[in-house]
């Protein structure tokens, strides 16, 4: 719960930083990345129990996000994957992400004031409502 006002904060931010004002894609797409790499700094548990319960995800990326990381940590007990599935990496930008530019269903990203911080998104649209579907290696083929 201690988490849901610096995840609020996020959103709202977020909200504000499309160079395409108003495309509800790039709205979700930051308001899930931004919110993910600052509940990336808790447990695995925690984060496995953010993505279960985050509305801005298909059910197929939180399948995908769970069977990835499962297979992870049987392979190393220990170290798991080793990078985070979702942004592709060990590092992430101080600053969060912001848009980068958009192909259809992809968003493509890029760190704030850090731009060899990239990453690409999917996102497709399910009940009128723009959920991300992929992230990193989760569901990105």
């Amino acid at each position: 719960m201690k988490q849901i006002i610096p995840l609020a904060l996020l959103l709202l931010i977020s909200c504000g930083q499309s160079n395409k004002k108003g495309d509800a894609r790039v709205v979700n797409v930051l308001a899930f990345v931004n919110s993910y790499i600052v509940i990336d700094a808790s447990s695995p548990e925690d984060v496995e129990a953010w993505i279960k319960s985050c509305n801005l995800v298909t059910e197929s990326f939180k399948n995908e996000y769970k069977r990835v990381m499962d297979k992870g940590w049987d392979s190393d007990p220990e170290l798991g994957l080793g990078f985070d599935p979702v942004i592709n990496g060990q590092d992430r930008p101080d600053k969060g992400y912001e848009l980068d530019y958009m192909n259809g269903n992809y968003v493509f990203l890029k760190g704030k004031g850090q731009e060899q911080f990239k990453l690409t998104v999917k996102v497709i649209k399910k009940d009128d409502i723009w959920l991300v579907d992929g992230s990193g290696i989760v569901n990105i083929q």
